[in-house]
């Protein structure tokens, strides 16, 4: 049941990303847009040779993105049947990477058609930078007193669940007392607010756009824009704090995976409807004013690489608004966007590691090796190593009768091993597979183990042989 609902929550918050994407890369009416493929639309590109020849490159790139978009979108369909929760996540995780980088290629084939276009036809960049003078730096829509609240109430949240865990406030989390693990799941959540507010001080702070040589048209459209990004980081901020409410009375009341899902389908859920409001009203706004006939073109075609990424060692900017979708990107050039892009990188590639782990760990069978003086727990490497002279006891149960939370380690399908808290007992080490139904509970001079071999016949004739 949890496996469906996942694979049904990826599917809902993928696809219209997707669909998102795919229409904002690939529009049909180009000659009306601001930009073709992230090169700025110039009068040279509409005259009857030149808009021919975009015709094709248009028709040709997005004839592309149709193939790559139907492909996705069955390949989405076909991952909702994967069984088991595990494969499925590694499954979902692999396809959303892959699906943002393919439905990208078009277009960045697009640009490069396009730069060489516009060479071919004498327009060299000439890096004009325009500045509106009279509105500079004094245009501002950030409520900062409501978005400081805001996270001041996402810290005291966190805290309050903090001393909940630490059982300083007396409030009874059942197998959950002490494990601290829900205050890592809330804090989880809430980190979105923290993460927001540097970004949202940078957007109000940042050069305001000019799109025309009347200024009082500039300042409409900048305080616009940035009041549009302002209320959506405070309104997202608050749901935010909601869900991360909802989530502390989920922990007092009543917890399973099932809630766990369905607590993180309704973020992610609240995280795309934010964006699609977001999206909607700068849609509006641009349509709106970028149909001013005084629009001014500046020519920075060269500093954004493929059409998606910014580099421009001469622009100060640490934020500039993106090309590709919505929202805003870093300068990658700029001394802190170099820390951020590489922070990014390293986020992508250590999630792809995390991944091939996760695979590793789910398709290596656990073993347990009884040998003459130890009880061997092994899985890619020795886990534990069970001295027999400092065993205890013995027990073998069921598993579906053991109530127990997993406090840090592997929770899958096929592998439970780590740390785990057990309803009665407290902290102990598993070393399972769930999908036997039965455990061996070995009881040592200075700690308890849950184990159980690969197989039912096995974890039976091991606890025959050491019992």
């Amino acid at each position: 049941m949890t496996s469906m609902y996942f694979g049904l929550l990826m599917f809902v918050c993928a696809i219209p990303v997707l669909i998102f994407l795919y229409f904002s890369l690939y529009p049909r009416k180009w000659i009306n847009k601001p930009r073709v493929f992230g090169v700025n639309n110039r009068p040279e590109f509409k005259t009857e040779k030149s808009s021919e020849f975009i015709d094709i490159v248009v028709y040709t790139h997005r004839k592309q993105a149709n193939v790559i978009g139907l492909t996705l979108l069955i390949i989405a369909i076909i991952l909702l049947f994967l069984p088991g929760f595990t494969i499925k996540m590694i499954a979902w995780s692999i396809y959303i990477y892959v699906s943002l980088f393919a439905i990208l290629v078009p277009y960045a084939l697009g640009n490069s058609e396009m730069k060489k276009y516009k060479k071919c036809l004498g327009i060299v960049n000439s890096k004009v930078l325009y500045a509106d003078l009279k509105n500079a730096g004094n245009i501002h829509s950030l409520n900062v007193p409501v978005l400081i609240i805001t996270n001041i109430f996402s810290i005291a949240l966190v805290t309050v669940t903090a001393l909940i865990d630490a059982n300083i406030i007396p409030v009874e989390l059942g197998i959950y007392n002490g494990t601290f693990i829900c205050t890592a799941f809330i804090s989880s959540i809430l980190i979105t607010n923290l993460i927001a507010m540097p970004f949202a001080f940078m957007v109000d702070n940042s050069r305001n756009n000019v799109i025309s040589e009347n200024s009082d048209i500039n300042a409409n459209y900048n305080r616009a824009r940035k009041k549009i990004f302002a209320d959506f980081i405070i309104s997202l901020s608050w749901c935010i704090n909601v869900v991360g409410v909802l989530s502390l009375l989920v922990f007092i009341f009543g917890h399973s995976e099932i809630h766990m899902v369905l607590i993180l389908g309704f973020f992610l859920l609240l995280l795309l409807f934010s964006f699609s409001m977001f999206a909607v009203k700068k849609l509006a706004l641009d349509k709106k004013y970028m149909t001013q006939d005084a629009n001014l073109i500046e020519d920075d075609d060269d500093s954004w690489v493929l059409g998606i990424f910014y580099y421009n060692p001469k622009d100060k900017r640490l934020t500039i608004e993106k090309r590709v979708g919505m929202g805003w990107t870093v300068n990658i050039a700029h001394p802190v966007g170099k820390h951020i892009t590489m922070l990014g990188i390293l986020s992508v590639v250590g999630s792809l590691v995390l991944l091939i782990w996760i695979g590793m760990m789910a398709t290596t069978p656990i073993k347990v090796i009884n040998g003459n003086d130890y009880v061997i727990c092994h899985q890619l490497w020795d886990e534990y190593r069970i001295d027999k002279n400092e065993i205890v006891s013995t027990e073998y149960g069921n598993l579906n009768e053991l109530q127990a939370v997993r406090v840090a380690g592997t929770g899958m399908e096929n592998v439970a091993k780590g740390t785990f808290s057990v309803s009665g007992v407290g902290k102990c080490k598993f070393f399972l597979n769930p999908m036997v139904g039965k455990y061996i509970k070995i009881v040592t001079e200075d700690r308890i183990y849950y184990i159980s071999d690969d197989t039912l016949e096995a974890t039976e004739a091991l606890y025959e042989s050491i019992k």
